[in-house]
């Protein structure tokens, strides 16, 4: 359980509430234990996310992979999708119905249109941002690129030309909203198991 709890520790107030989350997910037995299933592939891919970087640094597109993996793989899971494909619809649906309030607008103002005339180049919105970091996970899935887009490197934000857009957010800001999210679909099924 150690594994686990160093894993959520920090997305938490107190350790008692993690591991109050943990004990609870662990508790859950089949076939009823959708919950622990989520707790458990969050802390898998995220820490995938995490060990990239000792074998390929400087490769954001890479990390990014395993994040919307996670994404994917919750959404799917959450909603008992079984079948094959429907990712993009699926990623979709984690930022969409599990993100807090203020975790959409910090992903939706941290990537800019580099390719707008403006004077003031304006943030991309969720939606577009979500569809912007889904093309960037296939490409690396798809053609093997994942060397090209970089995020705020935590002393300034990046330009970036495929996509043109100027990152102002971290990856690690993104790596925790994604942990976030999945923690809140964990709870609900919590809360429906009961």
């Amino acid at each position: 359980m150690d594994e686990w709890l160093n894993f959520y520790l920090r997305y938490f107030p107190t350790e008692t509430e993690a591991r109050d989350f943990v004990e609870a997910c662990e508790q859950q037995l089949p076939p009823n234990n959708i919950a622990k299933i989520l707790m458990h592939q969050t802390q898998r891919l995220i820490s995938l996310s995490d060990d990239i970087i000792e074998i390929r640094p400087h490769t954001d597109s890479l990390r990014l992979l395993f994040l919307l993996m996670c994404a994917e793989n919750i959404a799917k899971l959450h909603n008992g999708f079984t079948g094959e494909g429907h990712s993009r619809k699926y990623v979709r649906k984690f930022f969409t119905d599990f993100l807090s309030n203020n975790d959409k607008q910090g992903l939706g103002s941290g990537f800019r249109d580099n390719s707008a005339s403006a004077h003031l180049l304006p943030t991309l919105g969720l939606n577009k941002a979500v569809d912007m970091l889904y093309k960037i996970r296939c490409d690396a899935v798809h053609e093997g690129e994942f060397w090209s887009f970089a995020f705020h490197d935590g002393t300034m934000s990046i330009v970036n030309t495929d996509p043109d857009v100027i990152a102002d957010i971290s990856f690690n800001s993104l790596r925790d909203i994604v942990v976030r999210g999945s923690i809140n679909a964990t709870r609900s099924k919590l809360t429906a198991s009961k």
